[in-house]
């Protein structure tokens, strides 16, 4: 079985779901994680044209091995809306601005530009947010 991030989460998610039924087991990582308290924290959001939307999912996880193996890429997970399927969120965790500008300037970054062209709709941006706790 490969083992990667999504199978990682759904089984901790588990783990923690029987812990909590009183199964005994305890669930690691996600739930204790440390996140740096200066990290940025973000939403990008990508609509897709409707017609697009595999051109478009197809250019996105082009960007997720290259991101996640970057300098300070603390989380880069890409999701795409159950309920609407022309709409695309990356969830990402930076250890710095620093690390989020050397990103912008990645060949694969700079590349995404043309593979969307023509394929995405306005109703996109970036939300940066505060870990609370």
């Amino acid at each position: 079985m490969k083992i990667n991030r999504r199978t990682l989460l759904a089984s901790g998610t588990a783990l923690a779901g029987l812990s909590y039924l009183g199964g005994g087991l305890q669930a690691g990582g996600a739930e204790t994680a440390t996140v740096p308290a200066d990290a940025i924290i973000l939403t990008a959001m990508v609509k897709a044209k409707t017609g697009q939307e595999e051109a478009v999912k197809k250019a996105l996880m082009s960007m997720v091995e290259p991101t996640r193996q970057e300098p300070g890429c603390l989380c880069y997970n890409l999701h795409q809306s159950k309920s609407a399927p022309t709409n695309f969120m990356f969830y990402e965790q930076w250890a710095s601005k620093k690390a989020l500008d050397a990103h912008g300037k990645t060949p694969h970054m700079k590349a995404l530009g043309g593979k969307l062209k023509g394929k995405t709709d306005k109703g996109g941006g970036v939300v940066f947010y505060e870990l609370l706790e």
